[in-house]
């Protein structure tokens, strides 16, 4: 597997996700998907060594967090980066400032003790 191919599995699982709770979406932002699974492959720290193949099959294997990890983020069009948000009488708090920490500490970390 390749990470192309893991953005696009990953895209059509959010798609399929948005549909399924009443909102009427034909193609999920590309631009999304492929930007979590570069924050998952930065944030989980492989080893230099690691092939393609070998980094999209571990992040294969969490394919439900990244998918839900994507939809936060489409759920917060207008509050990228933000922790907490007002708007209209509105508050929203977030847990992370991108991805909340318990998707984050559900990706696989490869830092290790030298």
């Amino acid at each position: 597997m390749t990470l192309n191919e893991l953005t696009t599995k990953i895209q059509a699982k959010a798609l399929t996700y948005i549909n399924e709770t009443g909102e009427a979406m034909d193609v999920f932002p590309l631009s999304i998907a492929d930007f979590v699974v570069d924050y998952a492959v930065s944030e989980s720290h492989f080893p230099s060594y690691f092939s393609e193949d070998q980094i999209a099959t571990r992040l294969n294997g969490i394919s439900n967090v990244l998918m839900m990890a994507c939809i936060e983020v489409y759920s917060r069009a207008g509050a990228e980066g933000e922790k907490a948000h007002s708007e209209n009488a509105i508050a929203r708090t977030y847990d992370g400032a991108w991805i909340s920490t318990r998707l984050h500490d559900a990706l696989p970390n490869y830092v290790g003790v030298l």
